[in-house]
């Protein structure tokens, strides 16, 4: 199956979903301010006519770029985790092993990254980190409680959790400074 950030030709279709992985690309190595038509067309072989036929203006791909982000971001991560087990404390385990588990985890993050810092100057972008990171919050409270924690200690670790997620995203560790298995003992109480 070809790349959706392949060069198109008449037997390949474009679609809006190929121009938002295109801009997640560019984000994740350039920041927002390399989400551009033109570059972007060049990236995916075509012309700007094609953009053009999905959005009606930069601002609608951002618009677009941030809807998926937050699906992505919440909904699939959680579902995924889930699927794999009922048990709460696993869940969590799970959760932990994440920011570093494969490739794709480390480019999810750098498109993170860079939608955290868009947030710093972008109202919408802004209101988007702020539904994740309630979203995710809520989910990791959920996962404390259902492992008998009270809701104030069961917030508490779902905000150290989730500061430690960051953490291990975007500080590069080795062997002699990564405590993310420690971590992992002192937040579930193994």
């Amino acid at each position: 199956m070809a790349s959706r950030t392949a060069p198109q030709n008449a037997s390949t279709p474009l679609d809006a979903e190929a121009w938002i992985d295109a801009g997640f690309e560019a984000l994740a190595t350039g920041g927002i301010d390399a989400v551009r038509i033109d570059p972007l067309a060049k990236s995916l072989g075509v012309t700007r006519g094609s953009f053009y036929w999905h959005f009606t203006d930069r601002a609608a791909l951002h618009q677009a770029m941030l809807k998926e982000w937050r699906k992505r971001a919440s909904y699939r991560i959680g579902s995924r985790i889930e699927s794999r087990t009922s048990d709460a404390r696993e869940r969590l385990k799970q959760t932990l092993a994440l920011p570093n588990s494969t490739p794709r985890a480390k480019r999810a993050a750098a498109i993170e990254l860079a939608i955290r810092l868009w947030a710093l100057r972008d109202a919408q972008a802004s209101r988007a980190v702020r539904h994740i990171d309630r979203v995710r919050l809520s989910y990791y409270a959920k996962l404390f409680g259902d492992m008998g924690l009270a809701q104030a200690e069961a917030r508490r670790r779902a905000y150290l959790l989730y500061a430690s997620l960051h953490a291990q995203a975007y500080i590069a560790t080795d062997e002699e400074t990564d405590v993310s298995a420690d971590l992992a003992k002192m937040l579930l109480g193994d």
